[in-house]
C-alpha cells in the first residue's frame, strides 16, 4: 500500500475519522434521549457536553482491571482486540468519499455478512469467557435473538443487491443515480433499522444486556481497559451500520455536485455522507429511546413470523423489479 491509502485507511476516510464519529454518536444519542426524556444529558465536558464520551473513555481505560478467577484471561484480555476489529474492518469497505472505498472488492457485500456475523460471535465467546452467572444468561439470550434476527437481516442486504445486480457495496450505491433503493424497498430499510436493533442490542432488543434483569449482560465481568473497548466497539458499530444502510438504501455518498473541482467534489460527497449518516442515526436513536424493551421469545416470534416473511416478500418484489 502506498503511504497515501495508508493515511486513508487510518486517518480520513478510514479508522480515526470513523472513531470520531462514534464518539460523536454516543453524544447524539444520550442528547436525543435525554431531551426526549425532559433531561438534559451531557453538559460539562466540552462544548455542550460534546466531550464527555471521551472523557468516559479514558476514564474507564485507566480504571484497575479486574479478572474473574474462573474466567479465561487470555480471551478475556485479547477478545476485546478482536470484537473492536470487526467494525473496524467493515468500515473500510464504507465508501465516503464518492463512491469510492478506501479498500474495494467486487465480492464486499459478503464481506459484510461476516463482519456483523463474526461481531455477534466474539461477543457471544467474550460472555462465555468471562464465566460470569449474568453473562452465561445473556450469551443464550444473545444466541437465540441472533438466530431471529440473522435471516431477515441478510435478506435485507441481500435485497439492494438485488435491485442494483452487483455484491459489492460500490456497485449499490452507483446504480441508486436515479432512485433511492429507500423508495423501491421501504420494507426491506425497516427490516435492516430493526435488524440493527438488535445487532447492536438497542431497545427494543437489548434483551441480552438487559441492565434491570442481568446487570450489564455479557459485558458484566469486564473492567478498565477491556470493558472502555468494548463500549468504544458498540459505538463505532453503531456508526457501521447506520453507514452500511446509507450505502444500500439512501444513495451513499452521492448527491449532486455542480463544481468539477476535485477537492469540492470530495467535500460535498463527504457532507452528503455525513447529513444521511446522521440522519439514519437520529431514527435510531428515536426509536431506541421511545421503544420498551421486549421479551425473548416475544422478539423471536416477531422476527420469525412477521419480520422475515416480510423481508422474503421485499425480496420477491425487488427481483421481479429487476
Amino acid at each position: 500500500m502506498t503511504p497515501v491509502q495508508v493515511a486513508e485507511l487510518l486517518l480520513f476516510p478510514g479508522l480515526t475519522f470513523f472513531v470520531c464519529l462514534a464518539f460523536l454518536f454516543e453524544w447524539l444519542e444520550r442528547k436525543t434521549a435525554a431531551r426526549m426524556q425532559g433531561r438534559l444529558g451531557p453538559v460539562v465536558t466540552g462544548p455542550f457536553g460534546i466531550l464527555q464520551p471521551v472523557a468516559d473513555f479514558f476514564k474507564l481505560a485507566s480504571k484497575e482491571e479486574i479478572v474473574p478467577s474462573e474466567s479465561d484471561p487470555f480471551v478475556l484480555r485479547w477478545g476485546p482486540a478482536l470484537y473492536f476489529a470487526a467494525p473496524a474492518m467493515g468500515i473500510a469497505f464504507i465508501p465516503v468519499i464518492g463512491y469510492q472505498s478506501v479498500i474495494y472488492h467486487p465480492l464486499d457485500l459478503l464481506f459484510m455478512l461476516f463482519v456483523l456475523a463474526f461481531s455477534t460471535l466474539m461477543a457471544s465467546l467474550l460472555g462465555y469467557a468471562s464465566a460470569g452467572r449474568y453473562a452465561t444468561i445473556a450469551m443464550g439470550r444473545l444466541v437465540v435473538q441472533y438466530t431471529s434476527y440473522g435471516v431477515p437481516l441478510l435478506i435485507s442486504i441481500v435485497t439492494p443487491a438485488v435491485l442494483a445486480g452487483s455484491l459489492s457495496l460500490q456497485g449499490v450505491a452507483e446504480a441508486q443515480g436515479p432512485v433511492w433503493y429507500v423508495f423501491l424497498a421501504p420494507v426491506a430499510f425497516a427490516v435492516f433499522i430493526l435488524s440493527s436493533l438488535a445487532e447492536l442490542e438497542k431497545p427494543p432488543f437489548d434483551i441480552p444486556s438487559a441492565s434491570t434483569e442481568i446487570v450489564g449482560g455479557w459485558m458484566t465481568e469486564f473492567s478498565g481497559n477491556a470493558l472502555a473497548y468494548v463500549k468504544l466497539t458498540k459505538n463505532l458499530s453503531y456508526v457501521f451500520l447506520s453507514a452500511l444502510a446509507v450505502t444500500l438504501f439512501l444513495g451513499g455518498a452521492g448527491g449532486p455536485v455542480l463544481s468539477t473541482n476535485q477537492v469540492l467534489q470530495a467535500f460535498a460527497f463527504t457532507c452528503y455522507f455525513l447529513v444521511k449518516l446522521f440522519a439514519v442515526g437520529f431514527l435510531i436513536f428515536a426509536i431506541k429511546t421511545g421503544l420498551a424493551r421486549i421479551r425473548i421469545d416475544q422478539a423471536a416470534k416477531v422476527f420469525w413470523t412477521i419480520i422475515t416473511p416480510l423481508s422474503l416478500a421485499q425480496l420477491a418484489v425487488a427481483i421481479l423489479l429487476r
